[in-house]
């Protein structure tokens, strides 16, 4: 490591690199010597840029050079797999030319190694431009990636089908054709390709064929890279098309099966047999699914007709070697008759038809397998009779799709999948593998999407389960019963887990008619808590129906033999009766209801399975929801929904990016009271020639806002009134939008009033919430008929963001807030369901009373207070036509002033008023009132709680929020109440699972709008597994995706949250942020923060004392920095600082704790501050921060943009980093950063005695508690 280091620092890491092919040779030796992992090598190049400052910008003469090459593409891999892709493709993307060449040269430098005249290690050729070319074929939507890319993938890959399969193919795409004969016509030099460049067309054209060759006779870990580009080539469309065919006609899944794991061929199986048409690209519905294996099925039958009967000649049937007439007079005959005159099912049944074509003699079945173009010589180039029977019955074979189980079992727990995920990248593989699905930019269907994300959640469900259960029987230390050696018993405790007093199967349900398994299946479940404290038997009790509960089988030695889950469906009292609440007694019981399939799977396998079930283990509420979000995605999967035409492609991946996107150029929108003043509104469209502004701006006002149909045409904003002056200030005064929003802004709210899809970034600060708050206000206004799906990822984010529109002018009888979260919203009224039918059913009295004193007021008669139904009849027979009468003159007194002037307490026509004004303001208050009480009598009507409820969400709620696990949890029971929303809006769309910003769109099946507020340069979703997040990239949100595939966004660009020089330091991440004047540029942003010179500051902590250390695996702390920043808290407590204001921030967990610690340590009597991780602390702000980054040896995660950009853009006023600056300057990603950081200087500027005294210059805790 230490030569290496020099060399760097000679060659290139000065400020005049110069290349030498013997640096190069020296640095891949360096790489491949012997000893010790490579990885550890190659992670070391990249962090001495070895890429970015040596190789890529001499890449010209590098290329002639095996090694440079080879190098390049290991380094270029490890920025992939460490999450720098970014930084990998704008380097790539700045030379497109450049690229071209070293795409170009790793496909040679590939086909070399597999031809074995490779310079360099061929082994490590293959496996690091496979891994190269996997990289690339997952950035797509990168120019000139995608540029280089599906010149591998061409209709020219067809040049290696069998002949008769590709005339076929041709013959059913005739626009192909074209395509085929421009191809081939340039395979060979002439006039239309020079040598070289029909060279090239050639390497395309074979490299992936030949990799299929190659890896049927390569090491295991080479066969699963190639397995893994495979199968990523056929899970996007425009890679499939071609290749998709030639995967069948090769019958790679079956070629590569034996040699890599079984989770890994049956992923590849899956993928070549997904019902899609490849060339095509149409989902297949089931029965053309079956029809397509009908029609193969009936030509083998007929192939093997013709070859027991004669008829045909040899050429028709393909050379078999003998004659129809031989085969007619030999025993194949009989065996023949069995495929064609039996059952298409026996072709489906693998073990049958094999055994078929076991006995068929060599020459029938050569003949056979020519018949239905199944390849005959094996990658040798031999016959090989195993190989050509396995591959017909392949062929054949109905793939079985994996069974969707909910519940978490022994083999997803401790099975591959599991393990190495949550190992992924620890064990010093240099490409390490996952058999699981990946979440690309692009899906086959709506199908293919469910079903990756249903193994992918069920995966991480079986991660996080396995944590907690391996946790539990630890504690509970199982050891051999003295009385019962067979016995296990357990000498320790835990209180999540219990052992099981007695598990018994009470109930079993008859299969469904089509189906093979129990309907429904019950058992009873019973612990013994004696001998438990009184605190532990009340978390037991706490355990409530629909929960689930995982049980497992633990033997003597702690090793878990099975697992099994199940869903709590009633409590059981001693006896077994069922109970709602548990009594004192220590003996508990739960009836549980299993999975069906498992059972009947269980039934056959291990009857036994559920009498060995010994310990039950519940877990927390806010962990357990795994359940009901599986059989959600399983339920969509069963019938995967219809999107809108117009969202269905872009969500997919195809098409053009902007078709979904509104357009605003010739349009008019109703932007209800986005402008605060007319002056407001004309600064509002400053990017437009001319802005007219007409109407009457009064305070309130509703603008339309007519586009032109290009930036030089004039806006015409027309303003209008709302309702007389003594509605607002008397009756019933409207909460009016206050803010003057920014240009941006306004074309955000404008864009999510029209169809489509709007994207909306909002970097930090710069006002979503208030946003999407004014958006779903003018919608609300703008389309009185239409209903709104309001999203969040955090409850806190929800009752921010729904306490908003709660201070709008919004009534909220047409508000609701679906979820646990609604307890904590700070309101004067309860927006749940129940408290919103309570709320309907008061205000039906306070309405009805109104009612009952208006009739009073009138002098008529009748009790038309006692219900809804009376209450219209008065409003019909009574007020309508007084109304009338009044209008049209016949009545000259106004009939209703007596009830509004002692509503209001004073007389109703105030001398110099608009007599005709008021009087209709107060018949449209009456009309309101009396809509109101129509909308309230349902609710008289039904008398169940369900059925209010569902009412409620069907009919009554416009403004329905909720957070999307509370969507993905509830989506059947809403869908069944009949909710159909017109516009889904979703906040914090960057920190959701895709899954989760999915699940609510089919809760819209008549979408109108889709409006996605986030910011993608932000911290993405948590995502706890290693292999999830960084192999099948499950942390990527629906909205950055969407942006990666290019679809225009709104960008916000004016911040109000911190200091312009604050804000600096991550405005290189946004396009044009700016600063909100004179905002920024007023109150406390004025003022310097007291005690410190600047306000903000790199401090360079560096290698004080030992730097970072590593208690436990991950749990990074750095005592010198924790006692630095603790050190500047306490002075700024001394100069006044109010703690509650001030937030330690740390980038990992365990300096946070450590954090924590020094306080106490240090200063017990002062006032806490926030301290948090940077992770934790995204969405929240603190006027000043103190951020400690830890690392000494290694960046770490921080080299990851999102997370910095979330760690600066935290503070308002005073930001102060704490770190080493030596490491951070060596980081590539960081430099723009650290260019900004450092301006100040390096070591803490102080100015304990005002700012016109001479600074302290502070470079270390020694010198910090000098000062204190």
């Amino acid at each position: 490591m230490a030569d290496m280091e020099a060399l760097a620092r000679k060659h290139w890491l000065g400020d005049a690199a110069k290349w030498s092919d013997d640096v190069a040779a020296r640095v891949l030796k360096h790489v491949v010597a012997a000893g010790g992992e490579m990885r550890p090598r190659v992670q070391q190049l990249e962090r001495q840029q070895y890429l970015e400052r040596y190789v890529w910008p001499h890449y010209d003469r590098a290329r002639e050079s095996p090694a440079a090459a080879l190098t390049l593409l290991l380094v270029a891999n490890e920025k992939q797999q460490q999450g720098l892709e970014s930084s990998l493709w704008t380097l790539f993307s700045a030379n497109s030319a450049r690229f071209d060449q070293l795409f170009d040269d790793s496909v040679a430098l590939l086909l070399r190694a597999i031809d074995g005249t490779a310079d360099a290690d061929a082994g490590l050729v293959r496996l690091a431009v496979v891994q190269f070319l996997i990289v690339c074929f997952g950035a797509l939507e990168v120019d000139v990636v995608r540029a280089a890319c599906l010149r591998l993938v061409g209709v020219s890959v067809w040049y290696h089908l069998l002949e008769s399969r590709r005339e076929r193919e041709l013959a059913q795409w005739p626009q192909v054709r074209r395509l085929w004969r421009h191809a081939s016509r340039r395979w060979t030099a002439g006039k239309r390709a020079t040598a070289e460049e029909a060279a090239r067309l050639c390497r395309e054209r074979d490299v992936i064929a030949r990799l299929v060759w190659d890896a049927a006779d390569g090491d295991s870990v080479y066969v699963e890279k190639v397995v893994e580009l495979l199968v990523d080539l056929g899970s996007q469309l425009p890679t499939r098309r071609f290749v998709g065919v030639l995967l069948d006609d090769m019958q790679a899944a079956e070629l590569l099966a034996p040699r890599v794991s079984l989770e890994l061929a049956r992923r590849l199986r899956a993928c070549v047999a997904f019902p899609v048409s490849d060339v095509g690209g149409q989902p297949l519905a089931p029965e053309a699914a079956r029809a397509a294996w009908y029609r193969r099925a009936a030509e083998l039958q007929l192939a093997a007709y013709k070859l027991g009967h004669g008829g045909e000649s040899e050429e028709e049937l393909g050379s078999g070697g003998e004659s129809n007439k031989e085969l007619e007079s030999s025993g194949d005959a009989d065996e023949l008759a069995t495929l064609w005159a039996g059952s298409a099912g026996l072709l489906g049944s693998t073990s049958e038809f094999t055994a078929v074509l076991q006995r068929l003699s060599e020459p029938a079945l050569r003949a056979l397998a020519a018949a239905v173009n199944v390849r005959l010589a094996n990658p040798r180039g031999q016959f090989e009779r195993a190989l050509v029977e396995r591959l017909l019955a392949a062929r054949y074979a109905h793939f079985e799709p994996e069974p969707m189980g909910v519940y978490p079992d022994e083999q997803l727990l401790y099975g591959r999948a599991v393990t190495a995920a949550d190992a992924f990248g620890r064990d010093g593989a240099l490409y390490a593998g996952l058999p699981l699905p990946k979440l690309g930019l692009q899906y086959l269907s709506v199908l293919d999407y469910l079903q990756r994300w249903f193994a992918l959640l069920r995966v991480e469900m079986g991660g996080a389960v396995r944590t907690d259960l391996d946790a539990a029987v630890t504690r509970m230390q199982p050891c051999a019963r003295d009385d019962d050696a067979n016995a296990v018993g357990f000498a320790g405790w835990t209180r999540m887990a219990l052992p099981i007093s007695a598990l018994a199967v009470v109930d079993v349900q008859r299969a469904r008619v089509g189906e093979h398994q129990p309907s429904r299946m019950r058992a009873d479940l019973s612990v013994d808590l004696s001998g438990f404290a009184e605190s532990l038997r009340a978390e037991w009790a706490e355990v409530r129906v629909h929960d689930v509960l995982v049980l497992a089988q633990v033997r003597a030695d702690g090793s878990v033999a099975r697992v099994r889950g199940c869903t709590v469906d009633a409590r059981l009292d001693a006896q077994g009766s069922v109970v709602e609440q548990f009594d004192g007694s220590a003996d508990r019981g739960f009836r549980v209801a299993l999975d069906p399939a498992q059972y009947a799977r269980d039934t056959t396998a291990d009857p036994d399975v559920y009498a060995a079930l010994n310990v039950v283990m519940r877990r927390r509420a806010a962990e357990n929801n795994f359940t009901p979000v599986l059989e959600t995605v399983r339920a969509l999967a069963a019938a995967p929904p219809e999107l809108p035409a117009w969202l269905r492609p872009i969500f997919l991946g195809y098409g053009d990016p902007a078709a979904a996107v509104p357009r605003l150029f010739g349009a008019e929108v109703n932007l209800g009271d986005t402008f605060v003043s007319a002056d407001h509104a004309q600064a509002s469209f400053a990017q437009y020639a001319s802005v007219e502004v007409a109407g009457e701006f009064a305070e309130g006002a509703t603008c339309v806002v007519a586009y032109p149909e290009d930036t030089g045409g004039v806006v015409r904003v027309t303003a209008s009134s709302g309702d007389p002056a003594w509605v607002a200030s008397d009756v019933q005064a409207p909460r009016r939008n206050a803010l003057a929003f920014t240009p941006a802004q306004v074309h955000a709210i404008a864009s999510a009033q029209r169809e489509g899809l709007t994207l909306v970034v909002g970097p930090p600060g710069t006002g979503k919430t208030d946003v999407a708050v004014q958006l779903v206000s003018a919608l609300y206004h703008a389309q009185p008929g239409e209903t709104i799906l309001l999203v969040t990822h955090s409850n806190q984010a929800l009752n921010q963001l729904f306490a908003k529109i709660v201070a709008l002018d919004i009534e909220p009888r047409h508000l609701l807030r679906l979820g646990h979260g609604e307890a904590e919203l700070d309101a004067d009224e309860r927006f749940s369901r129940a408290g919103r039918i309570e709320s309907f059913l008061d205000r039906r009295l306070e309405l009805l009373a109104q009612v009952a004193r208006l009739a009073a007021s009138l002098d008529v008669p009748g009790e038309f207070g006692d219900s809804c139904a009376s209450a219209r009849f008065f409003l019909v027979a009574h007020v309508r036509v007084r109304w009338e009468a009044y209008r049209r003159g016949q009545q000259d007194v106004f009939p209703f002033e007596r009830f509004f002037e002692a509503e209001l307490g004073r007389p109703l026509f105030p001398p110099g008023c608009d007599a005709a004004a008021v009087a209709s303001g107060c018949y449209a208050h009456l009309e309101r009132m009396f809509d109101e009480l129509a909308a309230v009598q349902p609710f008289e009507l039904l008398r169940g709680s369900a059925e209010r409820s569902r009412y409620l969400l069907a009919r009554q709620a416009r403004i329905v929020a909720m957070t999307c696990t509370h969507a993905a949890m509830r989506q059947e029971e809403l869908a069944r109440a009949g909710v159909r929303f017109s516009t889904v809006v979703v906040e914090e769309a960057a920190q959701m699972l895709d899954i989760e910003a999915f699940v609510p769109l089919t809760l819209a099946p008549a979408l109108k709008r889709l409006v996605l507020i986030g910011d993608h340069n932000q911290l993405p979703p948590v995502v706890q597994s290693p292999g999830l997040r960084a192999f099948a990239r499950m942390e990527q949100s629906l909205f950055a995706r969407l942006v990666r595939l290019g679809v225009p966004y709104v960008e916000l660009d004016r911040q109000a949250r911190a200091r312009p020089e604050i804000a600096a330091l991550y405005r290189f991440r946004y396009r044009g942020l700016g600063d909100l004047q004179p905002h920024v540029a007023q109150g406390a942003f004025a003022q310097p923060n007291p005690g410190f010179k600047h306000a903000f500051q790199f401090v360079n902590v560096g290698q004080q004392q030992q730097g970072e250390s590593e208690p436990t695996p991950h749990f990074f702390q750095n005592l010198a920095e924790a006692e630095f920043v603790v050190a500047v808290f306490r002075y700024m407590c001394a100069q006044g600082y109010d703690a509650r204001r001030v937030a330690l921030l740390a980038a990992y967990n365990g300096q946070r704790m450590l954090l924590l610690d020094v306080l106490r340590r240090r200063c017990p009597e002062l006032p806490m501050p926030r301290v948090s991780t940077v992770d934790q602390f995204q969405g929240q702000q603190a006027d000043y921060v103190l951020l400690s980054l830890v690392r000494t040896r290694r960046v770490g995660h921080l080299r990851d943009l999102r997370r910095l950009t979330v760690a600066l853009s935290r503070a308002r006023l005073g930001l102060y980093v704490f770190g080493c600056r030596a490491l951070l300057d060596s980081c590539f990603e960081l430099q723009p950063v650290m260019a900004e950081l450092l301006r100040n200087g390096d070591a803490l500027t102080l100015v304990p005695e005002g700012h016109q005294s001479q600074p302290v210059i502070v470079d270390d805790v020694d010198s910090m508690a000098a000062v204190l």
